[in-house]
């Protein structure tokens, strides 16, 4: 007879389960659609926070863009998104697009529980995380400040300790680099020269947003307030912003004012030099110092957006005349798998770019666009968020001719 094992769980155990419980039972399905004029990712975004911010008014009865004191939505949708992860535990969108009369529409069910009120950004972003995965995140910090040692990279510092205290995925770009190297000594080595040529050319995509700043600083010396101890004294600025690598496009910015007065009581310049910038980038939202963690947040509302709505591709054509492109256009349109087509820029004698929201892969969505053009183009270059096309590229019906009298097909 085989024992009988009895499970004994701690007075903890059985307080956690509880609270799960209670969350699980208290957790209400919504149905709430969010809208917002215009057809940039922006508007996107906000549709969607639009929607969760209904949710969370359905569901919890919370007013969040108040309660995060968003006093522009346009602005700073943001802070709202990030709130509504204070209530809603999951949800998945279930209709969304552009509507003949410009409105960016996006429906969401979703489970909202009465959630917690002073829930802070750190708590909030680290449950989306736990949702959403996080994506690859590349730093690149210029930081002078006279009066400690060049390149001291405090501002640095802060960015990778906030980011793993929010579990986010932090890419040394450098250190990748270095890899693709080795890797491509490896391939030479073994007479891969294809291989080793492509990684020495370091055209792969090694991030998906790029936190760009520069951070200037000087020191003023030490100055005593009233009879008090010395204080340490700097002036500093700073301008910060999130970019997509492959596009150019800035998907966030954040400045950081010139302030002359700004002390610390710590025991060297360089100490306090830390402390000041660190309390900089951390910033107090309540007090109108917005810090640097909108960053966070308006690329954590991009990628949410694209993971849920379907990402933005920009389609770069090289030497596409009006007629072939509208015909094109009316094409992609037409495909039920992309769900948004914004042209952007149009020369006829160098390159034409458009915008296409979709669910489809890279490989998939490189076909439909050489279909949509009638076999015309094909794919010369491309990366997850940017497609470039060629009279006769690979895939075209061009293409496909040449090899096929190549091989007698």
């Amino acid at each position: 007879m085989k024992p009988h094992h009895r499970t004994i769980l701690t007075p903890l155990a059985l307080l956690a389960i509880a609270a799960l419980t209670i969350t699980t039972t208290l957790a209400t399905p919504v149905t709430a659609e969010g809208r917002t004029a215009g057809d940039s990712t922006a508007a996107r975004e906000q549709a969607l926070t639009d929607a969760l911010r209904e949710a969370v008014r359905l569901g919890a009865g919370v007013n969040i863009a108040s309660q995060s004191q968003a006093s522009n939505f346009a602005l700073d949708y943001d802070r709202v998104f990030a709130a509504a992860f204070g209530y809603v535990k999951s949800y998945k969108v279930i209709d969304s697009g552009m509507g003949k009369d410009g409105i960016y529409h996006v429906k969401v069910e979703a489970e909202v529980s009465p959630g917690d009120p002073n829930m802070n950004n750190t708590m909030a972003l680290k449950q989306l995380v736990a949702l959403k995965g996080s994506p690859r995140i590349a730093l690149d910090i210029q930081e002078n400040i006279t009066g400690v040692p060049p390149n001291s990279g405090y501002a640095q510092a802060w960015f990778e300790e906030a980011a793993k205290d929010l579990q986010l995925n932090i890419v040394d770009v450098g250190m990748a680099r270095n890899q693709e190297m080795k890797l491509s000594r490896r391939d030479e080595a073994l007479g891969n020269t294809n291989s080793a040529n492509f990684r020495n050319k370091d055209i792969t995509q090694k991030a998906d947003f790029i936190i760009q700043g520069k951070v200037t600083g000087r020191y003023e010396g030490q100055q005593s307030m009233y009879g008090g101890n010395p204080q340490h004294v700097f002036g500093m600025s700073a301008d910060l912003r999130a970019v997509r690598p492959e596009t150019g496009e800035v998907v966030a910015s954040a400045t950081i004012h010139p302030n002359n007065n700004l002390d610390s009581d710590q025991g060297s310049p360089e100490m306090a030099a830390k402390d000041i910038l660190f309390k900089l980038l951390t910033g107090r939202e309540s007090k109108g110092q917005p810090g640097a963690i909108g960053l966070f947040r308006k690329i954590f509302a991009r990628w949410s957006s694209e993971l849920d709505l379907g990402r933005m591709v920009r389609v770069e054509i090289v030497k596409i005349d009006q007629s072939t492109l509208t015909a094109m256009e009316e094409k992609l349109k037409a495909d039920p798998h992309i769900s948004g087509v914004w042209q952007r820029e149009f020369d006829a004698q160098a390159s034409t770019f458009l915008d296409l929201e979709t669910r489809l892969n890279s490989a998939e969505l490189t076909k439909s666009v050489t279909d949509a053009s009638g076999g015309a183009y094909g794919i010369d270059h491309g990366t997850e968020n940017y497609l470039l096309f060629v009279k006769g590229g690979s895939g075209s019906t061009e293409k496909k001719s040449i090899f096929g009298k190549m091989f007698g097909n």
